[in-house]
């Protein structure tokens, strides 16, 4: 009874925000967003961090100062897509496409042509949710969008339906094997972001410098179905809007869905990953405790 009166509060005040968040227009969303974590940093002690550990751990040779400045540009990141989700009801076709552009949209269209389908990989990077939406609104290329979960189920039921407003179909991981087979198969794409934490028992590949589970379902699907792998992460404008552009991770030398292979296109894909986060690493969720099954660096905590 308690778990359902917090969630019912929490779903209520999911509402409310997100109403005064879609009076604003969608281009003021970013510097909300800014002046939201500047009021707020020093609050958040516990996530500040583990953003902290994470960059110390991946840039041993940046300074406090630099990786401070990383850590806040990723609050406000990780933020400003979080308004921009709930500005989703307000998205049209034509508004959503003037707000997040794909710089190479023929390298996706002539991958679907092929007749393989694609897995298109994405991360928690500039804005990830809208990153889903635009493989159907922008291409209108069939596609399976996998997600995770929330713990409210009243929340979960809303962001869902957010994610389904261009015709995209979503399900969770563990209802979609069969379906993500059946969409690549017949020339379709899977959407996935998989650069949070895996099972301790999951693959071990390096990133950051060091070895970390990471989940193994993207390299298994393309490798089973003949479907390359595509990486496209949203990366934010100084104006607040978003362009993608597609890249190809390398398969054509794996043969098969052989545990060697899976380890080694995982490698790879993580690896590209890696180097378009290097790239603007302010956009990446730094706060998620995405080593938390491998050893830290020496670190003194804030």
């Amino acid at each position: 009874m308690k778990k359902k009166i917090k969630h019912r509060i929490e779903y209520i005040l999911f509402l409310g925000f997100g109403f005064i968040v879609r009076l604003l227009p969608v281009s003021a969303l970013h510097h909300a967003a800014a002046l939201m974590v500047d009021i707020l940093y020093p609050l958040l002690k516990k996530r500040r961090n583990v953003a902290m550990q994470n960059l110390f751990n991946a840039y041993p040779e940046k300074s406090r100062k630099e990786l401070e400045k990383i850590a806040r540009g990723s609050f406000k990141s990780v933020t400003a897509a979080l308004l921009e989700l709930l500005w989703v009801p307000r998205f049209t076709v034509e508004t959503l496409k003037r707000f997040i552009v794909i710089e190479n949209p023929d390298f996706l269209l002539n991958t679907v042509a092929s007749g393989k389908g694609c897995v298109l990989i994405s991360a928690h990077f500039g804005n990830w949710e809208l990153n889903a939406l635009v493989t159907k609104s922008h291409l209108a290329v069939p596609c399976i969008a996998v997600e995770k979960v929330q713990s409210n189920p009243l929340i979960h039921k809303c962001i869902h339906e957010y994610r389904k407003k261009f015709g995209a179909i979503v399900l969770p991981m563990e209802l979609s094997i069969r379906e993500i087979l059946k969409t690549l198969q017949a020339g379709g794409a899977v959407a996935m972001a998989v650069d949070q934490a895996a099972a301790k028992e999951s693959v071990g590949v390096e990133f950051f410098g060091r070895v970390v589970p990471t989940f193994q379902g993207p390299a298994v699907f393309s490798l089973r179905t003949g479907a390359p792998i595509l990486i496209g992460l949203a990366v934010r404008q100084a104006d607040g809007t978003y362009r993608v552009m597609f890249h190809k991770v390398p398969s054509d030398d794996l043969d098969g869905a052989s545990e060697k292979n899976i380890v080694e296109l995982t490698q790879r894909h993580i690896k590209l990953t890696e180097q378009l986060i290097r790239e603007h690493p302010e956009q990446w969720m730094w706060m998620h405790k995405r080593w938390k099954h491998v050893p830290d660096r020496v670190y003194i905590p804030l």
